[in-house]
């Protein structure tokens, strides 16, 4: 009896036992997990931090996310409701990484376990949760949507805080490479930091999962930007349309700071390359302009091309294209030593290559309708804030004017006047020639 006693679990219970008690045990650490990651009772910065790398980890890998699934609704609402929580005063990046990672295998072009420029080079840690097969959970995306789409303050708040850091993340990483850059050519070859090299690709790594993120919001709910019916989503389309041109326009300008950096290879910047964070904007973009109604690509398409940093030059970048295919011409076959994403047939199928064709192709057909059917605005006429769009909202009750992009940026942190700080109270469009007519009748 003592000895049998003695015998390993493994060898007393079946498998299937102990296959139960494997899930049982993954479960009610889920659990655990799920509740008090964000529990504000907790005031010790260490254990906060550690829980939600625990979970960050946790759903990383197929059994212990399927354990997240198996707790009860009312804990797994409650869970993606506290990531959903504004950004700001929190740790943001682990609660991101969290939101990627349940998306990851969902995305365009993002169903990649290793970058394909790193597929030559062997990983340090094969186990390590960022290199693990994608596990999307589509319950627990469903649990995000709804909450989006039903609490009318949820998904202003929370896409705010989101398009905040991105801003903030890209900006840091492009002031990052420029030091780099200028480090590297210098005759002396001054050394470069290994903490700053990790800083600066930790920053490009957040940009591209904040990108991810805004994709995922996209797919699940896109009434959220292109329905303008509710609250903030044309402000929050206008927000995200600057900042797509932005990393458009510094990720693919010819013989670019990005290019050059990329370029160096250096140890520490492996992850920088311009696959990953260009098919993820790629990513949001189909999902604006291919997958929505006419209306809403329409809608999606005029605020894209009003954005004065838009470039139809670098939506022909993704496939390789120096400059725009004249209308109605097929696409040439891309340079091979030019960036196209046709390049990775192994990572992007021909349905999203050929949604890709198509959004080139309305781009490049709607570029042209609108600089066709524009006027030249005179400088009286231009918004006094930015002078790139005409004036098109005026301020009530002190009635100055500015275009809807600038006033709508303006009142996310400030409710005053521009010039003369009076508290605004609403913002009306405004048209010059109906605002004339008005005059001249009550003349």
């Amino acid at each position: 009896m003592c000895t049998q006693a003695r015998q390993p679990l493994a060898h007393i219970l079946s498998p299937q036992v102990l296959e139960h008690i494997r899930e049982l045990t993954l479960t009610r650490l889920a659990a655990i997990l799920a509740k008090h990651f964000a529990d504000t009772r907790i005031v010790g910065t260490d254990i906060r931090d550690s829980l939600m790398q625990a979970l960050a980890s946790y759903v990383c890998y197929p059994h212990s996310l399927r354990a997240v699934e198996r707790i009860p609704e009312e804990q797994r609402i409650a869970m993606v409701q506290n990531l959903l929580a504004p950004y700001e005063q929190r740790p943001w990046a682990q609660t991101n990484w969290i939101l990627v990672r349940l998306w990851r295998g969902c995305g365009f072009g993002y169903r990649y376990t290793r970058l394909p420029h790193l597929l030559k080079t062997k990983p340090e840690d094969a186990n390590l949760p960022s290199l693990q097969k994608p596990c999307p959970s589509t319950l627990l995306q469903q649990h995000m949507a709804d909450l989006l789409r039903e609490g009318p303050d949820v998904a202003p708040s929370f896409l705010n805080s989101v398009l905040n850091q991105l801003n903030w993340a890209f900006s840091e990483f492009i002031g990052m490479i420029q030091e780099i850059q200028q480090a590297a050519e210098r005759l002396e070859r001054n050394f470069v930091d290994s903490r700053q090299l990790k800083v600066c690709a930790t920053c490009f790594d957040l940009s591209v999962s904040l990108l991810r993120v805004l994709e995922m919001t996209i797919t699940l709910v896109p009434e959220i930007f292109l329905d303008w019916a509710r609250p903030n989503s044309e402000m929050l389309l206008r927000r995200l349309a600057q900042l797509l041109n932005q990393v458009l326009n510094r990720v693919t300008a010819e013989r670019n700071l990005f290019d050059r950096v990329v370029t160096l290879r250096l140890p520490g910047l492996e992850s920088v390359d311009h696959y990953p964070i260009l098919v993820a904007v790629t990513g949001i973009l189909v999902q604006l302009l291919v997958h929505g109604s006419a209306s809403e690509s329409e809608r999606a398409t005029s605020v894209l091309l009003a954005d004065p940093c838009f470039q139809l030059r670098s939506i022909c970048y993704l496939l390789g294209q120096p400059e725009p295919p004249a209308p109605g011409t097929a696409l040439p076959a891309p340079d091979r030593k030019r960036f196209s994403l046709q390049s990775y047939t192994d990572y992007i199928n021909a349905e999203e290559l050929a949604q890709v064709e198509q959004m080139l192709a309305h781009l490049t057909s709607a570029s042209a309708q609108a600089s066709a059917a524009s006027l030249p605005t005179s400088e009286e006429d231009l918004c006094p804030i930015c002078y790139a769009h005409p004036i098109s909202a005026v301020f009530q009750p002190c009635g100055h004017k500015s275009c809807k992009a600038c006033i709508n940026q303006h009142l996310m942190n400030n409710k005053d006047c521009f010039f003369c700080k009076t508290t605004i109270v609403s913002v009306e469009d405004w048209e010059k020639a109906a605002s004339t007519s008005t005059t001249s009748s009550a003349a």
